[in-house]
């Protein structure tokens, strides 16, 4: 989606046009899907999560600043908090069934094998949920230490543990893979 585009979208959703919203939601849906899938573990906790943000989005979407941010950081980053605030709320998970759909969208990059990428999803989701959260926040959302123990409330000494355990835990795992 071109600038004018997402700014004329932008726009008619602040309007509230409901056409605009559908649009924008459709477009940045797989984006949504691939931050909130990492904080739960069945597809309708996920789509959950992907509405609850979309709401805030919308809104919150007056406040956005086109010439201060894009919009695809700033939206990215409420729902993020979003699924943070969701998993704080989580004290245990005792049944959980992996995510192993995605939705396909030409926003993703093309996968190289899926198969590959389903047994790496899979090792990341056999970590302990807080090494879990702290790795995807540092290593895919590229938060800095500082960040994360003021997101997640804890020591900097602590997230930087934890993606060290969970880069220890991740190779051990792939080596024993391939």
């Amino acid at each position: 989606m071109k600038q004018d585009e997402l700014n004329d979208i932008l726009k008619a959703c602040v309007a509230n046009n409901s056409i605009a919203q559908e649009r924008l939601y459709k477009h940045y849906f797989a984006l949504m899907f691939s931050i909130c899938k990492n904080y739960t573990y069945n597809k309708q906790d996920t789509i959950s999560l992907i509405n609850e943000g979309f709401l805030k989005i919308f809104l919150n979407l007056k406040s956005f600043d086109t010439n201060k941010g894009n919009f695809e950081g700033w939206a990215k980053k409420i729902v993020t908090n979003n699924c943070i605030d969701y998993s704080r709320t989580q004290k245990t998970k005792i049944n959980h069934t992996p995510i192993d759909e995605e939705p396909s969208s030409e926003n993703l990059s093309t996968r190289v094998d899926n198969d590959i990428e389903d047994e790496l999803l899979h090792i990341m989701q056999r970590l302990p949920e807080t090494t879990q959260k702290v790795f995807s926040l540092h290593v895919f959302k590229g938060y800095s230490h500082k960040e994360i123990s003021r997101t997640l409330n804890m020591a900097e000494s602590t997230s930087r543990w934890h993606v060290m355990e969970a880069r220890k835990n991740l190779k051990k795992d792939v080596q024993k893979i391939f």
